[in-house]
């Protein structure tokens, strides 16, 4: 009689078993995903980053040279383009917390928080 009470038991926490590591892979396969999500896109930024800084560098030295001569001087069109990146740099730091902080901070929540809502209620 007792062994026939101890199977019902026995596969009750092996199912308990199973379930916990099923849940265990879940939460593995969710932070994976998430984790590819982040690194994915901090590859991506930091190519575009890197991209825009070639694009900004043209830029600027062709902004130099038609200031320059705008100006009569090259040294004037080059003080030039460095007091507007300065200027630019400023206005950057001012801004830094709705630049940097806080819009990684909205990407990250949404990819985290948002996902999980959607799978679950399709």
């Amino acid at each position: 009689m007792e062994s026939s009470q101890k199977n019902p038991l026995e596969d009750l926490f092996s199912s308990i078993k199973s379930y916990m590591d099923l849940r265990l892979d879940e939460s593995k396969l969710i932070l994976a995903e998430n984790l590819a999500k982040i690194f994915s896109r901090i590859i991506f930024f930091l190519l575009i980053f890197i991209l825009m800084g070639i694009v900004l560098g043209i830029l600027a030295a062709a902004l130099s040279t038609w200031l320059g001569d705008l100006m009569g001087n090259p040294l004037l069109g080059m003080l030039a383009t460095s007091g507007i990146f300065l200027l630019a740099v400023l206005i950057l730091y001012l801004f830094r917390n709705r630049f940097l902080i806080n819009g990684p901070l909205r990407m990250f929540i949404r990819m985290f928080f948002e996902d999980k809502n959607n799978g679950q209620e399709n």
